[in-house]
């Protein structure tokens, strides 16, 4: 059956409208558990029970004033055995009222929680859905989530390796004040997973680059980043070491202030030698064009593959419909537009992608600009990309991947990019999150396949507002979710 048949039919049926679904259809869906079928005769004893209902409910309520006016823990039985059938009454009414008669095979069909949830699938992805059959469908949905699992479960290892090796280490190796937290540790796992390769192998990176790495700072949140997002490099631990520290010093000639260059280094680290020059040269070319433009922001527009000055006037664009929309929060603000304006849309709907995806996530970040200008500007339709995000917030969630419940989105959202069903993840494979290659002028930097400077973002407009509202609360105020 094509995917589009089964939405149409799931659809109708949950409208209560006749589909007609034809003998060979109602075998596909009826046995995988889309759909119930009800005969006639169970039907007819269903209205036969409910009619009795109303009666039911009125002596469970006069008996049950009866027993809280009698002394004792527990319920009459026969209270216990009414409430029961009172239950089941309830629940027959509501499948009455939800049957839809199908003429083809002469039944009744019952929609059920697992054909609404493939309902909700089908409908999310109908754009894709030409040329694909239903069990293809199916499938592909179903490696997708299991993928997704596989990443988390993968993380939890490197999480377990990174908290062992820092619990063994001796302590005038690791000051206090450099040490890192469980919450710290799953944010690092989380970029370190996407690398589909032995966990160890990650967990050893990491502590090469946290403790032999010359960092010139004592910036624990900086250290931790950078620390993860070289790890995640597929190249030879020394090299990208070396790579990142002439890396900053080149970012030192270019005037770039001593507390920005780690993370500045980091989000270059992703390309080759013969692409920094470029690279670092549109970066000098739109801090002329705007001179309180900050580094970060100024990579983000710099890795696009637009000019400088196009990508200033995209930006201004951005920051302009923002503000008309009511968007106006300085650098956060700023931080959204940079990444709408470096995105692959079309620079008239970056910011009516941008405000769906604010519609979605209001209340789960704080601030909330920069989660959704990263969902806005990758490659899925913005309906698509919160799916997979709330998909990825089901697995952690379900995997018990977090300590405190503000840790959920955030651990989300780096799990969902790069990652789509279908076909569509713009991952490539064994290597970290990647943004598709675009087609650029010459004279741009090379398109990398890796997402430094994506990690470093988030790790500086996501994850650092977290790990200062966890350092400056009490630990019982974490458990309420979204910061509040």
């Amino acid at each position: 059956m094509d995917s589009g048949r089964a939405r149409a039919i799931l659809q109708m049926i949950q409208d209560r409208q006749e589909a007609s679904v034809q003998p060979s259809e109602r075998g596909e869906l009826v046995s995988q558990g889309f759909l119930v079928s009800v005969d006639a005769s169970t039907r007819d004893g269903w209205t036969a029970s409910v009619a009795g209902l109303a009666a039911l409910r009125n002596r469970v309520r006069e008996m049950s004033r009866v027993a809280l006016a009698t002394p004792g823990p527990v319920a009459p039985p026969e209270l216990q055995q009414m409430v029961a059938s009172l239950e089941e009454l309830t629940r027959q009414k509501t499948n009455l009222e939800t049957l839809v008669w199908n003429a083809p095979t002469q039944e009744y069909f019952l929609p059920t929680l697992a054909g609404r949830n493939v309902l909700g699938d089908l409908t999310t992805w109908q754009r894709r859905l030409e040329g694909r059959t239903f069990p293809d469908f199916l499938r592909e949905m179903y490696d997708y989530r299991a993928a997704l699992f596989g990443t988390v479960s993968r993380a939890s290892a490197i999480q377990g390796g990174l908290l062992w090796d820092e619990e063994t280490r001796d302590a005038e190796e690791t000051p206090l004040e450099l040490s890192f937290t469980n919450v710290d540790f799953r944010f690092a796992a989380m970029i370190l997973a996407k690398r589909a390769i032995n966990p160890s192998l990650l967990v050893s990176a990491f502590q090469m680059f946290h403790h032999d790495t010359n960092w010139g700072s004592l910036n624990k949140v900086d250290r931790l980043i950078g620390s993860a997002i070289l790890a995640s490099l597929p190249w030879d631990p020394a090299y990208v070491r070396n790579a990142f520290e002439r890396l900053r010093v080149e970012l030192e000639y270019h005037g770039v202030q001593p507390e920005d260059r780690i993370l500045a280094a980091a989000s270059l680290a992703d390309l080759p030698q013969s692409g920094w020059a470029e690279a670092l040269k549109r970066i000098d070319d739109l801090h002329r064009g705007r001179p309180n433009l900050n580094f970060l922001l100024a990579s983000a527009l710099a890795r696009s593959p637009y000019e400088p000055a196009e990508a200033l006037a995209r930006f201004e664009d951005a920051l302009t419909g923002m503000a008309a929309r009511g968007y106006k929060d300085g650098i956060h603000i700023e931080a959204a537009a940079s990444l709408l304006a470096a995105g692959p849309m079309a620079r008239e709907t970056m910011v009516d992608r941008f405000s769906v995806a604010m519609s979605h996530l209001a209340g789960t970040f704080d601030p909330p600009f920069a989660p959704a200008a990263m969902i806005a500007a990758n490659p899925l339709e913005p309906l698509e990309a919160i799916d997979v995000f709330r998909d990825c917030i089901a697995v952690v969630t379900r995997s018990s991947f977090y300590d405190l419940t503000l840790e959920i989105e955030e651990l989300a959202l780096i799990l969902s990019y790069g990652v789509a069903p279908l076909g569509l993840g713009y991952l490539a494979a064994n290597l970290p999150a990647a943004p598709p290659v675009q087609r650029v002028p010459p004279t741009a930097p090379p398109v990398s396949p890796l997402a430094t400077s994506w990690y470093v973002w988030h790790g500086h407009y996501v994850y650092r507002p977290i790990g200062w509202y966890i350092a400056t609360h009490p630990v019982h105020v974490h458990t309420v979710a979204a910061f509040g």
